[in-house]
């Protein structure tokens, strides 16, 4: 009888996260989308060049130096001491970033996006925290379907954010955009801190080890046998896309002259494909397994370069997002469902943590490069790169990386 209580004490509070963190993620997607919809083109038109451009991105960008090394460190600690603090601290640091962007639009100087994108970087100590927290919420295969279910709010947020963030920015400037985003993290801020429950047990957590931590950070280019081939497929997948299509934005800007209008409408339309597709994919997932639609993602984006390759007009661009918001349906779930797959509880932070330091220490400076190729050879080189890596990559997932089997789910190490 009480064991039936607690476990469905333990289903409520499951449910209830999944609630609260389904909504930090809208949240995150507006704050988040709005950026990236203006990103590039704020930072070009401070005076930076493409290089510099890459440069940023390969610092503190989605998967830069600081991002990357900051992720192991919060997965560690969020093991030892809980997640909610940590997720907390990460939005913390997004709001000092935005702040920073918009002092940097009013004063005009570039210089100010150096402290931000390593703000910005920090945040991510909070990435893997909350990747865990999704998994500690949800059982075995359904993981997929929850992680789905969370990714859907970032993707259906950006369906408004991206054209708000476009239109704001064609009108009045930049750093009204990043005011906005300001607001939004500190909504979300308190949504966290007054309705997520904490799900580290305290019965799981360990004790913080300064040697274990710099044991941690000297492993991070030491993967787990078993994960050996996973570890490097992703790491793959994040170098050859970094190359053209981390910096597609600010190379459109260059090279045709998009607008902040326009790069919103793309991305809104990336954003709506990507919210409708992403609960139906999930489940898809979730019967015919991971490593699949990984290999469907690829392939999906190989298609979309192929379409690059051959426009120029803003239309065939704006429709080739469709295909944008499909790539990161496929991805993403399986990415996190499939590593869910094969850690323990204990030690799954840690490892989202290790894996995303791993692809970003040996692709961060994939953007700083596509923009070098861009300046020397044009558009169509860096996408034309990006296209045959991500051909690549599928061959190398389909050929190397195991599906996990039912019954190992959540017990391989």
């Amino acid at each position: 009888m009480s064991k039936s209580i607690s476990d469905r004490t333990r289903s409520q509070r499951g449910d209830r996260n999944v609630l609260v963190l389904a909504l930090q993620t809208f949240l995150r997607g507006i704050s988040s989308t709005m950026m990236r919809a203006i990103w590039q083109p704020f930072v070009l038109s401070l005076g930076a060049s493409m290089p510099t451009l890459g440069l940023l991105e390969s610092l503190g960008g989605f998967q830069g130096v600081v991002t990357s090394l900051i992720q192991p460190i919060g997965g560690w600690l969020s093991d030892r001491r809980g997640r909610k603090s940590l997720l907390v601290l990460g939005m913390v640091m997004s709001m000092v970033a935005f702040s920073l962007y918009a002092l940097a639009g009013y004063l005009g100087n570039w210089y100010l996006l150096l402290p931000g994108v390593v703000f910005l970087g920090l945040a991510s100590i909070a990435q893997p925290v909350k990747d865990s927290m999704v998994a500690e919420s949800a059982i075995g295969q359904e993981r997929a379907r929850i992680y789905s279910l969370t990714t859907v709010g970032y993707a259906a947020a950006g369906v408004f954010a991206a054209i708000l963030a476009g239109l704001m920015a064609d009108r009045w400037g930049f750093s009204p955009v990043f005011l906005v985003g300001l607001c939004v993290e500190i909504a979300g801020v308190i949504l966290v801190a007054h309705f997520a429950v904490e799900t580290l047990s305290s019965d799981n957590r360990k004790t913080i080890s300064w040697q274990g931590l710099a044991e941690t950070l000297r492993n991070i280019l030491v993967p787990p046998v078993k994960l050996r081939s996973f570890y490097i497929a992703t790491t793959l997948d994040s170098f050859v896309w970094g190359l053209g299509a981390g910096i597609l934005y600010g190379m459109l800007s260059q090279a045709y002259g998009f607008s902040s209008t326009q790069f919103g409408i793309m991305s809104s339309i990336s954003s709506l494909s990507w919210a409708l597709s992403q609960m139906p994919i999930g489940r898809l997932i979730e019967r015919h397994g991971r490593i699949r639609f990984m290999v469907i993602s690829e392939l999906l984006g190989v298609v979309m370069m192929v379409g690059w390759l051959f426009s120029s007009r803003f239309e065939s661009f704006a429709t080739l997002q469709i295909l944008n918001g499909l790539v990161p349906a496929t991805w993403v779930p399986a990415v996190l469902a499939w590593l869910s797959d094969h850690v323990p509880d204990e030690r799954r932070a840690e490892e989202m943590g290790r894996l995303s330091a791993f692809r970003g220490l040996l692709s961060f400076p994939a953007p700083y490069i596509g923009g070098l190729v861009f300046e020397r050879w044009g558009f169509r080189a860096p996408v034309m790169i990006s296209m045959m890596g991500a051909l690549s990559v599928a061959l190398v997932l389909w050929r190397f990386v195991p599906e996990a089997k039912s019954e190992e789910v959540g017990t391989q190490g």
